[in-house]
């Protein structure tokens, strides 16, 4: 099944099948193409350190365009260890590297905006509030070169304390250079959509999934208990262009099949989704 009649409204996620089938970045790319995607959110190595070469990013970029995709937004990069908050003055260091080298790989292949997971609220030896104003030197560091190339970072919700979280960074970036990335999974299991349904206007990047409130299980649209007739009014509403991006992970034990099988069932749900946007524009 082809998504074509919706295809200028959707994009995908590029690492759908990086937990289960592991296929190179090529094959992947191709697929998606195949099945009539023309938009992507690059989210290979979100959670590794590693770094992009001049070679890779070339590499990549001509990929994406020999398949006739492109990039709207990519995933910044970082660990358990290195992350926006660490404390080791090296270990932020490096975090920082990453941000920066995602961020010019994102301007490098056309894309717009960097996603980034904000501090944890976990009690740990710091509060959220030292997280917090810890983290703005990241911000304050990458502000020249995002400006520069015209590339926005867009803070992902991804605790219960989004709707603080978001606030704190929204009152004192413009939008220009902070934004929103709206995770619905993250929102449904941290039980928390209504308190974000204000940041509207801030929405940069979309990672849409679904789940059963329980786990943060990154499945298609009807596969769990999301709302998604109030998700998909509210993006509607809020003026946002790009297209709806869907961060969708293959899991074998809630599917078997094959990658094509999956991404079939995939854009069966997307459509059924979409349709209440789209029903005035296709056929």
């Amino acid at each position: 099944m082809r998504i074509d009649a919706l295809a200028r409204k959707v994009s995908i996620t590029t690492d759908m099948f990086n937990n289960s089938f592991r296929p190179d970045i090529e094959t992947k790319l191709r697929l998606f193409a195949d099945s009539g995607f023309k938009y992507i959110h690059w989210c290979d190595d979100w959670d590794d350190d590693v770094l992009y070469t001049k070679e890779n990013i070339e590499l990549y970029r001509r990929l994406i365009e020999s398949c006739g995709l492109k990039c709207m937004d990519v995933h910044g990069a970082g660990t358990s260890a290195i992350h926006i908050t660490a404390e080791e003055e090296d270990v932020l260091d490096k975090y920082i590297r990453l941000l920066e080298n995602r961020v010019k790989f994102c301007s490098a292949i056309g894309g717009d905006a960097v996603v980034v997971h904000p501090p944890s609220d976990d009690r740990g030896s710091c509060t959220l509030d030292s997280k917090l104003d810890r983290s703005l030197c990241v911000f304050e560091s990458m502000r020249p070169l995002c400006e520069d190339l015209g590339i926005a970072l867009a803070v992902e919700n991804c605790y219960p304390s989004d709707e603080k979280t978001l606030g704190y960074y929204f009152e004192r970036y413009p939008s220009e250079y902070v934004g929103f990335c709206f995770d619905s999974g993250h929102a449904h299991v941290n039980r928390n959509l209504n308190q974000l349904l204000k940041f509207s206007n801030r929405l940069k990047a979309l990672h849409l999934h679904d789940n059963r409130g329980k786990e943060d299980d990154h499945q298609p649209p009807f596969w769990g208990t999301i709302d998604w007739e109030k998700v998909m009014q509210w993006i509607e509403r809020s003026g946002y262009q790009k297209p709806v991006n869907f961060e969708i992970t293959h899991n074998p034990r809630l599917f078997e099949g094959t990658m094509k099988e999956f991404l079939d069932y995939a854009v069966r749900s997307i459509r059924k989704t979409l349709a209440p946007i789209g029903s005035h524009e296709t056929s």
